[in-house]
């Protein structure tokens, strides 16, 4: 029961996120899910970080009315990037945690319009796109900084 209540919890933290991804502030799409892709790479075992990623992806991917493919290889290429911190000799600071998620948003960002630009249409100018990225960058930057406060093992 508690697993699925867990479970349920997670799936419905994601559909809040995706709802905030969606409506926007201020012209830009925001990224919210990254930093939960994020968290869950940071607290959850390597396997089931990546089976949700990969669920938040292919949601993310079915809701564009894109191909499918392009949010769910950013997000598992997070997990694995995230996981080499985690094994990793660093020691994780809410600045680091800062500064990891401002840079895992980034490339979150441009795996995905690279995969769109190569495999099917350019979704947008770079510019825009470069624009869009930094936003929701420096907002997950300011985020990331509260998602975890001690590392604990």
């Amino acid at each position: 029961m508690k697993k699925m209540m867990v479970s349920l919890f997670w799936v419905s933290l994601i559909s809040l996120a995706m709802a905030f991804d969606r409506a926007g502030f201020l012209n830009f799409k925001l990224n919210l899910t990254m930093l939960l892709v994020y968290y869950m790479g940071l607290k959850w075992p390597e396997s089931k970080a990546v089976l949700w990623s990969a669920g938040v992806g292919f949601i993310e991917d079915s809701l564009s009315l894109r191909i499918i493919g392009p949010n769910m290889l950013s997000k598992c290429s997070v997990i694995f990037i995230t996981s080499f911190f985690r094994s990793g000799i660093f020691n994780f600071t809410p600045l680091l945690n800062s500064l990891l998620s401002f840079a895992f948003t980034i490339v979150d960002g441009f795996i995905v319009y690279f995969s769109l630009s190569v495999f099917d249409t350019r979704p947008v100018d770079i510019s825009t796109a470069i624009d869009s990225i930094m936003f929701q960058s420096l907002i997950n930057g300011v985020l990331g900084y509260f998602v975890m406060r001690e590392y604990d093992e």
